[in-house]
């Protein structure tokens, strides 16, 4: 089954619109220490793989508490990292995560 959806004049099709939202099973996962690659490396943080289809954020500031300006300073694409999931974003499809470490977790 495709959905298809009228949109000003233009069919849009959508296979993965049928398919049930990862974050969903992973909502609950918030508060939890969890390991993985990190997968990309930007300017302001890295993405760690926590699950099949599930990315999460880390920004740079809960990566070290030294100055650092850039996260290739201190890791590699590729390198496992522990981290906490802060929280998981339902509505803009987003998991914040936070240092494993800190006393907040935030």
């Amino acid at each position: 089954m495709i959905i298809a959806e009228m949109r000003s004049g233009q069919v849009t099709l959508s296979l993965k619109a049928l398919q049930e939202d990862p974050l969903i099973r992973f909502a609950d996962q918030a508060g939890r220490i969890l390991n993985g690659p990190i997968t990309k490396i930007v300017p302001f943080g890295v993405f760690v793989q926590l699950a099949p289809d599930i990315v999460g954020f880390l920004h740079l500031s809960e990566l070290t508490d030294e100055p650092a300006e850039t996260p290739d300073q201190l890791v590699d694409e590729g390198q496992l990292i522990t981290v906490k999931v802060a929280e998981v974003d339902l509505q803009r499809h987003r998991v914040r995560l936070g240092a494993a470490g800190g006393a907040d977790g935030s």
